[in-house]
C-alpha cells in the first residue's frame, strides 16, 4: 500500500503542477482570444464544442476504464481489439453526427454558423477515439508526469495557433483551429509516449466481453454527460449565443480553478481499483478524496471570485460583462463543491461494478436538468438567462446526489462525511460575498468549530503520512 500511496501522491502532484501551468496559459488565451472574439463568437464555438464533447463520451463507451482495469499481465491483443473497435465506431458515429447536426441546425437551433463550426470540430472524433488507447496505457502505468507534459504541450500548441488567428480577425475559426492543433499534438505525443503500435486483431468473444463491461458503465456516463448538450439545445435557442458565451466562460474559469480537484479525481480511480476488495479502505479513500477536493476547489474559487470582481472587468474590455460571468461561476462552483463528494462515490461504484446505480442517478439528473433549465432560462429577466440556467443546473444535481449516497451505503458501506458537507455549503455561500456586502463570508466561521479543527488536523496528518511514505 505504501508504493500505491507514493505513486498516487506523485500523480496528484504532477497533475496539479500541470494544471497550475495551464491556468497561466488559459489566462493568456482569455486575454488574447476570448476578449477579441467576444461573447457571441465564443458562445457559438462553445455550443458546437458541447455537442462534440458528448460525442466523445459516446465513442469512448467506457473502454478507457476497461483497459485500465485489465490485469497487469493482460495480452496485448486486448489493446489492439480496443483500437480497431474505437476507430470503426468513431468513424461511423462521425457520419451519423454530421447528419444530426445538419438537422439540428436547420430545424431547431437555427443559429447562423452552428452547422459549419460543429461539423469542423466533429470530424476529429475518430482521432480522439483511437487516442483513448494510448492515454489509457499511460494511466495504467501511473505515468502522470508524462500525461501532464502532453496536456501542457497540447494547450501551448492550441494557443500558438489561436492567438495569431484571433488577432487577424478569424473570429470563431481561431478557436476551431486551436482545437485541431491541441488534438494533433495530444494524439501524436500520447502514442509516442505509450510506445503503442496497433496491429490488426479482431476477436468477437473478446470484443463482446469488452463491450459488455463498457456499455454497462457507459450508459450512466451517456446520460449524465447529456448535460453537455443542454447549452446548445436549451440555452442557445432560448437566450442566444451571448448567454452560452457567458456560461461557457464561467465553466472555463471553474475548470482552471479546480486543478487540484481534477488531479485528485484522476488518481482516485486507480486507487479505488487497488482497494476494491477492501470496503473500509475504499470508504476512507472516499472520505479523504472528497475532503481534499472541497478544500482545494473552495479555496481557489473563493480567492478568485473576491479578486476577479474588481480585476477582470477592465482586462476583458467592454464586450464582456465579466461580473455576470463571475456570478455564473459562483453558482457552478457551489454546485461542484457538493458534487465533489458524490462524484467520488460514483467512481467507487464504477470500480466495484455497480454502474446501474450511477445510471439511475444520471437518468434522474438529466430529466431534471432539461425541464428546469428550459423553465428558469425562459423565466429569467432579460440579460440574466445565464443565471437562471445556473440555478437550474445546481438544483438538478441534488436528487442525483441522494441516489449515489444510497448506492454506496448499500454496496460498499455507510459513507463517512464528517465535516465535508458543512464545509461545502459554507464555501459555496461565501462565493457570493461580492454581491451581498461580504456578509456571506461569515459562513467561513464553520472552520473555527472544534469539529472542523479536528478534521483539518486529521487531514494534515494524512498528508504528512503520505509524504513520509513517498
Amino acid at each position: 500500500m505504501s508504493e500505491l500511496r507514493r505513486r498516487a501522491v506523485e500523480g496528484s502532484l504532477y497533475l496539479s503542477l500541470r494544471r497550475v501551468l495551464t491556468i497561466a496559459l488559459s489566462i493568456a488565451g482569455m486575454l488574447y482570444v476570448t476578449r477579441i472574439i467576444g461573447p457571441a463568437n465564443y458562445g457559438l464555438y462553445a455550443s458546437a464544442m458541447g455537442v462534440y464533447l458528448y460525442l466523445t463520451q459516446l465513442v469512448s463507451m467506457g473502454v478507457r476504464t476497461y483497459l485500465i482495469r485489465a490485469p497487469q499481465d493482460a495480452p496485448r491483443e486486448v489493446w489492439h481489439q480496443a483500437f480497431w473497435w474505437l476507430l470503426g465506431f468513431g468513424s461511423a458515429l462521425t457520419g451519423v453526427a454530421v447528419v444530426a447536426l445538419w438537422l439540428l441546425g436547420a430545424y431547431w437551433i437555427r443559429t447562423e454558423g452552428f452547422f459549419a463550426v460543429a461539423t469542423a470540430i466533429s470530424v476529429g472524433l475518430p482521432l480522439h477515439a483511437v487516442s483513448i488507447v494510448a492515454q489509457a496505457a499511460l494511466e495504467k502505468e501511473l505515468r502522470y508526469k508524462r500525461i501532464a507534459l502532453i496536456d501542457t504541450l497540447a494547450q501551448v500548441g492550441s494557443y500558438a495557433v489561436s492567438i495569431p488567428m484571433a488577432l487577424l480577425g478569424f473570429g470563431v475559426w481561431a478557436l476551431v483551429a486551436a482545437y485541431w492543433a491541441a488534438q494533433l499534438v495530444s494524439f501524436t505525443l500520447a502514442f509516442i509516449s505509450a510506445r503503442y503500435r496497433p496491429r490488426w486483431y479482431w476477436n468477437r468473444d473478446q470484443l463482446r466481453d469488452m463491450l459488455r463491461f463498457s456499455f454497462v458503465q457507459a450508459a450512466s456516463e451517456w446520460l449524465y454527460n447529456a448535460k453537455n448538450l443542454a447549452p446548445a439545445l436549451v440555452l442557445l435557442p432560448i437566450a442566444g449565443k451571448e448567454a452560452v458565451g457567458y456560461f461557457t466562460l464561467a465553466e472555463r474559469l471553474l475548470n482552471m480553478l479546480n486543478f487540484a480537484q481534477i488531479a485528485i479525481r484522476n488518481v482516485t480511480t486507480a486507487v479505488f481499483a487497488r482497494v476494491q476488495d477492501q470496503p473500509q479502505k475504499m470508504l476512507h479513500a472516499l472520505y479523504v478524496s472528497s475532503q481534499a477536493q472541497i478544500l482545494s476547489l473552495g479555496g481557489a474559487c473563493l480567492l478568485f471570485v473576491l479578486s476577479a470582481w474588481y480585476v477582470l472587468p477592465p482586462i476583458f474590455g467592454t464586450q464582456w460583462d465579466i461580473r455576470l460571468a463571475t456570478l455564473a461561476l459562483a453558482l457552478l462552483a457551489s454546485e461542484q463543491l457538493l458534487t465533489a463528494i458524490f462524484s467520488a462515490q460514483a467512481q467507487a461504484l464504477y470500480v466495484i461494478r455497480q454502474p446501474h446505480v450511477v445510471t439511475r442517478a444520471a437518468l434522474v439528473f438529466v430529466f431534471n436538468l432539461y425541464w428546469s433549465t428550459a423553465l428558469l432560462t425562459y423565466l429569467a429577466p432579460e440579460g440574466y438567462a445565464v443565471l437562471g440556467y445556473g440555478v437550474a443546473y445546481f438544483l438538478a444535481h441534488l436528487p442525483n446526489n441522494v441516489f449515489l449516497h444510497r448506492g454506496v451505503a448499500r454496496y460498499i458501506g455507510q459513507p463517512r462525511y464528517g465535516m465535508n458537507l458543512l464545509w461545502a455549503v459554507a464555501l459555496g455561500v461565501a462565493l457570493f460575498a461580492p454581491v451581498a456586502f461580504y456578509a456571506p463570508l461569515l459562513a467561513l466561521g464553520v472552520f473555527l468549530l472544534p469539529a472542523s479543527r479536528r478534521a483539518l488536523r486529521e487531514l494534515l496528518h494524512e498528508v504528512r503520512a503520505l509524504r513520509t511514505q513517498s
